[in-house]
């Protein structure tokens, strides 16, 4: 979505008054922040990096007999060794993959790891979700650098976090597993779809082997992953997948139709210039509307519905420093963390606004707008976009139905104040629901900017593919389970 104010939106130029004195530059190949990170972030990493030294060291080692550029005869010898995958390298460059290759993942000895359990425990004795999002952050790096892995010159960047949708959070007296895998390919971008499913140590799987019994999925995940020119910082082109069995055609096809749909909805994007669509006027009636509903909240308070409120009067805000403890393996600030970060404001928000413990029910479209660098101060806006007293389609989340629901957007800027400018980095949307209430305030735009955001998000969660408690839950079902 395009920011609407330019001025804060947009990035200053390196050029500034020599006489301000500007924020310290950090410089650092140290790798140990790793150890700062959260147990599951960090074995995902050392996992990446070590698989990144074998690469240098078959490098090294097979120069005299492959040749400096043959990277991918070293890929195919690299995973030959680490049996992590299995390739068909030719001395070309593959020409595709299939789903499998990329297959990553992990699991969280809860039973037998206390340290483990304590990290990931939150104040209702379930797991910490706002842990949880750094690590599906971490591990869809991973699959992407696994679905890239032999490619020369390559940089991978998180593009937009599509929907992330959860039926419950477990408590922590059982192991889970998280795991995922790309979906969908297209010219430099990539679909990873994730889970998280409980394993079962009390019902054997029937195959001897000391496996788990895995469980129903309680989350999912889909992050878009884009390649690009270290040095430009443009789209590059990777190879394509090949989808094997008919779940993973089915998965294939639905990321194509959201990509379609993407690149739709930027078409409809309103600019300076460009005509209106008949869409765009639908939606400006819409808001003027709900601004007309909100007027005697605006003029006449004292009459207005008691169960209203205006969405001014239910903003939350943070500030922070980024500091270099939080950085990824590229020294720029984790997507992960500031996904956290955004989480716990939204929830505090949401836990004000509804009068008891919310309940954590999909995170939707986060974009990354612009990289956040070590020593950036961070501003973090929090605000009730919209709520639905009388609750949504929850369909799977039956225990919830007909209860009251809110959405939640979370802004990150990065501030300048040497400069006095600031522009977008993130924005985040949750959605709650308050699990015993019958009902909640309603929120009301105060202006017709704030009238425009709040159609812009409903009909988002209307007619989004897969997205929003507006429209059904998609889990893709295979058998009894839905994985």
């Amino acid at each position: 979505m395009k920011e609407t104010r330019a001025a804060a939106n947009t990035p200053p130029s390196s050029s500034s008054s020599s006489s301000i004195l500007s924020k310290p530059r950090f410089s650092s190949s140290s790798t140990h922040h790793t150890k700062f990170m959260n147990p599951i972030v960090r074995e995902l990493w050392e996992q990446r990096q070590k698989t990144k030294q074998r690469m240098m060291s078959l490098t090294d080692q097979d120069s005299d007999t492959t040749g400096a550029g043959n990277i991918q005869e070293l890929t195919a010898n690299l995973i030959h060794q680490t049996q992590a995958v299995h390739l068909d390298y030719t001395k070309e460059r593959p020409k595709f993959r299939h789903p499998s290759d990329s297959k990553t993942c992990i699991d969280y000895n809860f039973q037998t790891d206390e340290f483990l359990r304590e990290a990931y425990m939150s104040p209702g004795g379930t797991m910490r979700f706002g842990k949880v999002l750094e690590d599906l952050d971490a591990l869809a790096g991973n699959i992407a650098f696994h679905h890239v892995l032999g490619a020369e010159d390559v940089m991978l960047v998180t593009a937009a976090v599509d929907r992330i949708a959860l039926r419950n959070i477990p408590e922590l007296d059982r192991d889970q597993r998280l795991s995922g895998q790309v979906t969908y390919v297209g010219s430099s971008s990539m679909e990873i779809r994730m889970q998280i499913h409980e394993l079962s140590d009390q019902e054997p799987n029937g195959k001897n082997d000391g496996t788990y019994l895995a469980h129903a999925n309680w989350l999912e995940a889909y992050f878009t992953f884009v390649a690009v020119d270290p040095l430009t910082n443009k789209p590059v082109k990777i190879c394509p997948l090949v989808p094997e069995t008919s779940e993973e055609r089915a998965l294939f096809e639905l990321g194509a139709l959201k990509a379609e749909k993407k690149k739709q909805a930027r078409k409809k994007t309103i600019r300076v210039g460009k005509p209106i669509t008949e869409e765009a006027m639908q939606m400006e009636a819409r808001a003027e509307q709900l601004l007309n509903d909100a007027f005697p909240l605006i003029r006449m308070p004292s009459l207005a519905d008691p169960n209203s409120i205006l969405m001014e009067h239910t903003q939350m805000q943070n500030c922070m420093i980024a500091q270099p403890q939080v950085r990824n393996l590229s020294n720029k600030i984790f997507g992960g963390f500031l996904m956290r970060r955004a989480f716990e404001l939204a929830f505090a928000n949401a836990y004000s606004f509804g009068g008891e413990w919310p309940q954590m029910l999909e995170v939707d479209n986060i974009t990354f707008n612009a990289p956040v660098n070590v020593g950036d101060l961070l501003q973090f806006n929090s605000r009730v976009i919209y709520s639905l007293p009388d609750g949504g389609k929850l369909d799977e989340v039956k225990k919830h139905s007909s209860k009251p629901l809110i959405m939640i957007e979370v802004e990150c800027y990065v501030m300048e104040p040497e400069i006095t400018r600031s522009y977008l980095s993130n924005r985040f949307y949750f959605t709650f629901v308050l699990p015993t209430k019958g009902t909640c305030r309603k929120v009301l735009p105060g202006t017709l900017e704030e009238a425009r955001r709040m159609v812009e998000r409903m009909v988002a969660d209307e007619s989004g593919v897969g997205k929003g408690y507006l429209c059904q839950y998609d889990f893709v079902k295979n058998g009894n389970d839905v994985v």
